[in-house]
């Protein structure tokens, strides 16, 4: 089973430095230390962006044991190019790639709220929203054939410790202030997104606070939805799964049948039929062999580890995938080739298709308007503060 398929960072060249320029009356040594400040000022980045990578080896080991564990597939994990630098999407220089895939689909869930960069991932910091809806925006600017989908869990509201055992403590919680409510509208917007999934709970606040829940988005409750998505490579299906009765994990056995018979009807009016999940990890790994035969796509949330695609060889036609959380990654899955309604579809890495986790780096650019609502949403917080 290829389970994962992991990108993040950037390349240092140790070589690449420009030398520091000397005025001509020197004392003696002065071109020597120059010259070694020169030296080690790129050593010390190199140095900082090994770290990095090394931190980004250790957690994609981490998440494959676990994914093993929760599983039992064999992990097998590689580092790829990532799609800003060097891959399928953008070309070393950051421009767009004059070679396109049929469709590119993004994803993106569990986030909460999140709309910095990651504050922990050290020196040069991952993710954003900002930097999400520039990805988005430049994408679509330049006539790409993309899709935009938002899974479970993207909204300050869906707290993440209502999962769980912890789930009794802040069920009759405060919702988070109408200022984030607004501001998660318009960053939400800017988006663009095609169809996503939204709680109860993330509708309810956004109505309330925001003025209504952004385009795109429909409030998931007990029972399952479905949407068709006109793109330029034809109509995409969408399930939204159902939420169980504990947020994040797995549903009751009739919600289960619910999805199956909602992706049976909707099977034959579209080529593409994709499934977006609240169930976790664990729950979703268990509804694959049900799935197999009727979603092309399944994308996960709730619990478990993201990683850029899985295919199990017992269950064919059928591509898994799931989100990092937290904002700092983006799914990205290019499709070479539609499926075309013989089942099961032959999905073939490289050829039908190409799927990876994105880590959005210094190197994405950031979209500037939406830098802009974030940095007015702090500079309030800080004023009521004081």
């Amino acid at each position: 089973m290829q389970l994962f398929q992991v990108v993040r960072g950037t390349k240092v060249s140790f070589f690449k430095a420009p030398a520091a320029a000397l005025p001509s009356p020197a004392p003696p040594g002065a071109r020597r230390i120059a010259g070694a400040a020169a030296l080690f000022r790129p050593a010390s980045d190199t140095l900082r962006a090994c770290a990095r990578r090394a931190r980004v080896a250790l957690w994609t080991a981490a998440a494959a044991l676990l994914l093993q564990a929760a599983t039992g597939a064999p992990p097998a994990f590689a580092a790829a190019r990532t799609a800003y630098a060097d891959g399928g999407l953008f070309s070393a220089s950051g421009d767009l790639r004059a070679v396109d895939p049929l469709l590119t689909i993004f994803y993106n869930a569990s986030t909460f709220g999140e709309t910095r960069p990651c504050p922990t991932c050290g020196n040069g910091a991952y993710g954003g929203m900002a930097r999400r809806i520039g990805l988005f925006r430049a994408c679509r600017d330049a006539g790409k054939s993309c899709l935009v989908l938002a899974g479970p869990y993207e909204f300050t509201a869906d707290d993440p410790l209502r999962f769980g055992h912890l789930a009794e403590k802040v069920r009759n919680a405060a919702p988070p202030p109408a200022a984030e409510a607004v501001l998660a509208r318009k960053l939400q917007a800017a988006l663009r997104v095609d169809a996503g999934w939204i709680s109860r709970s993330a509708a309810a606040w956004l109505n309330k606070a925001a003025g209504g829940v952004p385009a795109g988005y429909l409030e998931i409750g007990e029972e399952p939805r479905d949407k068709i998505v006109q793109t330029p490579a034809g109509p995409v299906g969408v399930v939204f799964f159902p939420e169980g009765p504990v947020p994040g994990k797995g549903p009751r056995p009739e919600q289960a049948r619910q999805v199956l018979e909602r992706g049976r009807k909707l099977r034959a009016q579209v080529p593409l039929l994709i499934g977006i999940s609240p169930w976790g990890l664990v729950a979703e790994k268990n509804f694959l062999p049900e799935a197999g035969g009727i979603f092309d796509c399944i994308l996960g949330g709730g619990e478990g580890v993201g990683f850029g695609f899985s295919l199990a060889e017992r269950i064919p036609g059928l591509i898994w995938l799931r989100p990092d959380g937290k904002g700092r990654a983006v799914n990205v899955l290019e499709l070479n080739r539609m499926p075309d309604g013989k089942r099961p579809f032959a999905w073939e890495e490289g050829r039908t298709f190409n799927a990876r986790l994105d880590f959005m780096g210094e190197n994405v650019p950031a979209d500037k308007a939406a830098l802009e609502l974030i940095r007015r949403q702090e500079a309030g917080e800080t004023r009521k503060s004081r």
